[in-house]
């Protein structure tokens, strides 16, 4: 099926001449006669009747008629959008990071960013930790917002700390254990542990969530998919989350209480270069501010 048989099609319809058809179209009577044919092999269906003296078309042609109209001009409009080349003046900024939780610290710093830079396109990378750090070694991000990797990790990029966070276990604002200033191995030792899954968990959070696990029976642990998971489960009394305390994810449903003995992780930005790249230069400066504020 191609447009000229569809346009073939619609002409004789209108008509209801194939000679008519041809002069309007500037081709050959023949040479209607013959798309209409294929167009009626392809279909497997009759699409007029023809005599002699009159064209007809039959129930099938009216049925196939409103789909012939809105191909043709689906087909038409999508050339349009060719004739004349347009500029793409979007503006694409990459970030990666390890979970969804994590986009909620961005807005404030996006809409600043996009204040002087109004065809901002931000687009976000969230994906598993082996294959973030290889985005970013194909320049596929831009920037990697994430907790430092120490250890056997090898990234080859730059990374700026934007912010030293404090672990935190998190439980409803009306737990007895809300009223502390530290979580202490005790108090831990008396709740089920919210966890983070492993394979979703940045290595130094990792390495927290195990030295906390310590010797606990599996029964008082519940490892969860998401960070938001493990709060959710902690509003809903299933025990104390541990979790990197950014104030401003808090829920005014619960209590953050540092956790004693446990260093703040550091947490910034993985980039290749600044180097012509003045909207990465801005995210790291608005990242800077926000961070610091």
């Amino acid at each position: 099926m191609n447009t000229f048989q569809l346009t073939c099609f619609l002409t004789v319809a209108e008509t209801l001449s194939f000679a008519k058809a041809a002069r309007l179209l500037n081709v050959t009577q023949p040479a209607v006669t013959h798309q209409i044919r294929s167009l009626e092999e392809e279909l497997n269906a009759r699409l007029f009747k023809r005599t002699t003296r009159s064209v007809e078309i039959t129930q099938e042609g009216l049925i196939f008629l409103n789909d012939a109209k809105n191909v043709l001009n689906i087909i038409t409009l999508a050339k349009k959008r060719f004739e004349e080349p347009v500029v793409d003046e979007r503006q694409f900024f990459s970030i990666g990071c390890h979970s969804h939780n994590e986009l909620r610290l961005l807005p404030e710093i996006l809409r600043q960013m996009a204040d002087s830079c109004p065809m901002l396109n931000p687009v976000f990378q969230v994906v598993p930790f082996q294959h973030l750090y290889q985005l970013l070694d194909e320049e596929a991000v831009d920037v990697i917002v994430s907790f430092q990797e120490k250890g056997q990790k090898k990234i080859d990029g730059i990374y700026r700390e934007l912010a030293q966070v404090r672990m935190a276990g998190v439980l409803p604002a009306g737990h007895p254990l809300a009223e502390k200033e530290l979580l202490g191995e005790d108090d831990i030792r008396t709740q089920r542990l919210l966890l983070l899954d492993p394979q979703r968990c940045p290595d130094r959070l990792n390495v927290v969530q195990h030295s906390l696990a310590g010797e606990r029976a599996v029964s008082d642990l519940l490892m969860c998919s998401s960070a938001d998971a493990c709060i959710t489960l902690a509003k809903a009394g299933f025990g104390i989350a541990v979790q990197p305390d950014f104030p401003s994810l808090r829920d005014p449903a619960l209590a953050y209480i540092p956790i004693k003995d446990v260093e703040p992780l550091s947490y910034g930005a993985y980039y290749k270069s600044v180097t012509g790249k003045p909207l990465l230069k801005a995210f790291l400066q608005l990242c800077k501010e926000y961070f610091s504020g």
